[in-house]
């Protein structure tokens, strides 16, 4: 059966994150936000927190709705990983695999850059919530936003941790066909799962961002 090994270069767009992207001057904003920072953002983070920002529930809500976003974009490329183990099985059962692994070690690469673009969304989303942090005052609504923020957060820790295993079993299967492949391909599979890992860390972030501020607003 005729296989298409073109699997991943047109997908991974979506990873990108427009609305996240957007987010930024599109979306509801705290006040602090349409600053740079300078020496006086100590002393308006004080003031701030005698009365909090009007967009704060807007800007809690807007959070857990991109942390969601990235909850999908890991489960895409958790759908693209599991499907460069059977890519690989097919190219290791043909006579000659190469061209077969040229275009999956092109595929590994691309998904090592959706990894590391939802790094990168998850350290902004953290400094965002930090920010939201500073102004946080008691109230019962803030604190369902913050677990609202948290339940998601929790989402994308499980989704991580199913894109874990199957990575680790994409190279599991290469690692049993080195035969096979080459030194720059197992590079590029080490390299994926190594940017899987690094996520872990901003997972921590914004749990962490989140954790504070329900804590602040309970």
């Amino acid at each position: 059966m005729k296989r298409s090994w073109a699997l991943l270069l047109l997908g991974i767009g979506l990873l990108a994150c427009p609305r996240l992207a957007a987010a930024w001057s599109d979306g509801p904003l705290l006040w602090q936000e349409s600053y740079f920072f300078d020496a006086l953002l100590q002393s308006r983070s004080r003031a701030a927190r005698q009365q909090s920002d009007p967009q704060l529930m807007a800007v809690l809500k807007a959070l857990a709705g991109q942390v969601a976003q990235q909850v999908v974009n890991i489960q895409q490329i958790d759908v693209y990983a599991k499907a460069q183990q059977d890519n690989l099985r097919y190219a290791f059962s043909q006579p000659e695999p190469q061209p077969s692994l040229n275009t999956i070690s092109a595929n590994l690469e691309t998904l090592t850059k959706g990894n590391d673009q939802i790094r990168s969304n998850l350290y902004f989303l953290t400094a965002r919530c930090r920010m939201a942090s500073s102004q946080a005052l008691p109230d019962p609504e803030l604190y369902q936003a913050g677990l609202l923020l948290l339940s998601q957060v929790q989402q994308l820790q499980l989704a991580l941790n199913a894109l874990y295993l199957d990575t680790t079993a994409v190279r599991q299967l290469i690692a049993e066909n080195d035969w096979a492949t080459d030194k720059f391909f197992r590079h590029s599979a080490g390299e994926l799962l190594r940017s899987v890992v690094r996520i872990q860390d901003s997972v921590f972030s914004i749990y962490n961002a989140g954790y504070e501020f329900s804590m602040r607003s309970r």
